[in-house]
């Protein structure tokens, strides 16, 4: 039998072989189901609006009131926040915060004279004189349901938008599981031929933190897997970084002799090369979808150490 030589890819191989986007269809049909319902839940609400009085039930009969009309009739949260900031003030209510969408809908709801006017600004602040006189007509622009306004809220495209855009959280996370669920499959397989055992998500005390996976106990790692799939670049990038830099300086200092291999892959890496060079650097092996087999060669080179 051939001797087995495990192999760290190299940095270029690494980034040549990255996978920009994950392809999974059957999580694309959940995720659609999911977009159909909601913008079809949140039309039926946005369309009931017709007058002030329309619009006043639908604040109260929805929480997500607020994000919904704001998002959909194309208002700047920010510039929102700030004018309900200027009807507190005016209205000599306590100031210790600003009120985010959700406090805003419940100060409402507890105070009529917040409700009116707060009522008043979004159904035609832009043409109240009172407010005229104390806040720019650059603000005030789509403060008011008019017509136009009110065919926004009918148009479930600009619903649909608004959905997937409040879904990109759940949507990215759920790529990173399927990514996750690829990887475990894949060394599940592999530690049941060789007889092993893994944990995941599992905090490893000699790093004082979790780690994705870990073979065999994590008070004493043979082989620590850290994963990360990303589209989008972001500060936790970096965190990525500095935990592959505390890893290894954890294990030079304890003496433990683990394997240290990272998972690299998705857009979002390729955007923060030097956080993705200096992981490579710090790494005993990396992996990526396209290099996913070498882990396999990566455990039986070293099964012996185990």
């Amino acid at each position: 039998m051939a001797e087995i030589k495990a192999r760290k890819i190299t940095y270029e191989e690494l980034f040549n072989s990255t996978t920009m986007f994950y392809m999974n269809p059957k999580y694309e049909a959940e995720i659609e189901k999911i977009v159909q319902a909601k913008t079809s839940e949140i039309s039926v609400g946005l369309q009931s609006i017709k007058d002030k009085e329309s619009l006043k039930q639908y604040i109260i009969d929805h929480k997500d009131s607020l994000d919904n009309l704001t998002s959909v009739a194309e208002i700047s949260v920010e510039r929102f926040k700030r004018m309900v900031s200027m009807i507190r003030k005016d209205k000599g209510f306590v100031f210790q915060t600003e009120w985010g969408l959700s406090k805003i809908r419940t100060a409402m709801m507890d105070s009529p004279a917040m409700m009116e006017s707060i009522l008043n600004l979004i159904w035609d602040g832009k043409n109240d004189e009172k407010l005229q006189a104390c806040i720019p007509a650059f603000y005030l622009e789509n403060m008011a349901m008019d017509s136009a306004t009110l065919n926004k809220l009918k148009d479930e495209n600009s619903v649909r938008q608004l959905v997937k855009k409040g879904l990109e959280g759940k949507y990215s996370n759920g790529i990173g599981d399927a990514v996750l669920t690829d990887i475990e499959k894949e060394l599940k397989r592999i530690c049941a031929k060789h007889g092993l055992d893994y944990q995941s998500n599992v905090r490893v005390p000699m790093l004082d933190r979790a780690v994705s996976f870990v073979i065999e106990n994590p008070s004493d790692p043979k082989l620590i897997l850290d994963v990360s799939y990303s589209v989008t670049t972001s500060s936790s990038q970096g965190s990525k970084k500095e935990a592959a830099r505390k890893t290894v300086e954890a294990r030079r200092n304890s003496g433990r002799n683990f394997i240290f291999v990272n998972f690299l892959d998705g857009a979002g890496w390729i955007g923060r090369q030097s956080d993705m060079r200096e992981i490579h650097r710090c790494s005993d092996y990396v992996l990526n979808l396209q290099n996913l087999g070498l882990l396999e060669d990566i455990i039986a080179e070293h099964i012996n150490e185990f």
